[in-house]
């Protein structure tokens, strides 16, 4: 058995105030602080034993390095995993790591990968910015063992 997590990077700045390529996009600020207090509650749901995966782009790997000096994971980054990856891509990086991963990407590819996982239709999922899903692998069989928001850990106290 082993853990996929799938997370969408945080809060960016926005595409209309950027002037770079869009891969450069770095996190805002208020993006950087609340991943990290979000991912400080939720620690203990991650795994002792992780890798994380990360989109090269500044946004991904930005949130990626947030969540690995919360749970003392390494980072590693991956082409494969650019903005519109498809489900391939996916499967390719799953394979490539053995034991617990989590990805750290963008949408819609993350809420695409998830339904081929587990038979959620896209549209019902809302991977907000800074989301995980925690999916199980048994068998070669997947199931979501739960899906958190950034929003839904801050409202409880």
């Amino acid at each position: 058995m082993r853990e996929i997590y799938l997370i969408r990077h945080a809060k960016a700045v926005s595409r209309e105030n950027w002037k770079g390529s869009d891969c450069d996009r770095p996190l805002k600020e208020k993006g950087k602080r609340e991943f990290r207090e979000f991912v400080e509650r939720i620690k203990g749901l991650f795994p002792s034993k992780l890798v994380i995966v990360s989109s090269p782009c500044s946004r991904a790997v930005e949130t990626a390095r947030i969540l690995a000096e919360v749970v003392k994971a390494e980072v590693r980054t991956t082409k494969l995993l650019l903005p519109d990856a498809e489900v391939d891509d996916y499967v390719e990086v799953l394979s490539e790591f053995d034991g617990n991963v989590a990805i750290v990407a963008h949408q819609p590819d993350l809420s695409i990968f998830l339904n081929e996982l587990v038979c959620i239709n896209p549209s019902r999922i809302r991977f907000k910015k800074g989301a995980v899903a925690k999916v199980i692998e048994k068998r070669h069989r997947f199931s979501l063992a739960w899906f958190i928001t950034p929003s839904a850990v801050s409202r409880i106290e």
